[in-house]
């Protein structure tokens, strides 16, 4: 294990509440973008490290801790990350029955007319970005709290150590992100 010096940022407020979950292998914390209608999900590990969890994790296991949110008071400490990724996509997009559009054969000529045209490449790219602001995934940033007159113990969630996090659509549970964070330095 080696230990790394990273920006760190906390979320203390006493009167924030988020959807937070747990079982013996995860905690699980959702954190909403204004709006509501997306949230980052942190999945961190408790004892076991994330390269052991990451082969047993599954939609069903994250369905099931979803399950189990309640609205706590959680104090949150995350490392700041930036996450980008490119990916050439034409091999996936051949192998998912498009071979043909990235050859000579293609037929796009319903587009402007020409006969010789076609796709040479396709690039994904996604960009994601957590600091003290909130969160920046492509063009969504939010930050969500919720008032609470109740001051309970707070929950500790520390995410000093490798994690999964994703990002949902809140309305039909679609991910739209998945990433994961080993060193937030990099």
């Amino acid at each position: 294990t080696k230990t790394i010096k990273v920006p760190m940022m906390k979320q203390t407020d006493e009167e924030a509440k988020f959807n937070y979950a747990e079982n013996d292998k995860w905690q699980l914390l959702e954190m909403p973008y204004k709006g509501k209608k997306l949230s980052m999900i942190v999945l961190l590990p408790k004892k076991h490290s994330l390269a052991e969890l990451e082969n047993s994790l599954s939609l069903e296991e994250i369905d099931n801790l979803k399950n189990k949110f309640e609205k706590q008071r959680v104090e949150v400490f995350m490392p700041k990350f930036t996450f980008n990724t490119k990916y050439l996509m034409n091999n996936t997009l051949s192998q998912m029955g498009m071979p043909t559009a990235f050859s000579n054969q293609a037929d796009f000529s319903g587009m402007d007319g020409t006969q010789n045209l076609f796709i040479s490449k396709v690039i994904h790219q996604a960009f994601i970005k957590v600091d003290e602001k909130g969160t920046e995934a492509a063009a969504a940033t939010g930050v969500g709290m919720q008032l609470s007159k109740i001051m309970e113990q707070p929950t500790i969630f520390r995410a000093d150590h490798p994690f999964v996090f994703l990002i949902q659509d809140k309305e039909n549970g679609e991910i739209l992100f998945l990433g994961r964070v080993d060193n937030p330095g990099e």
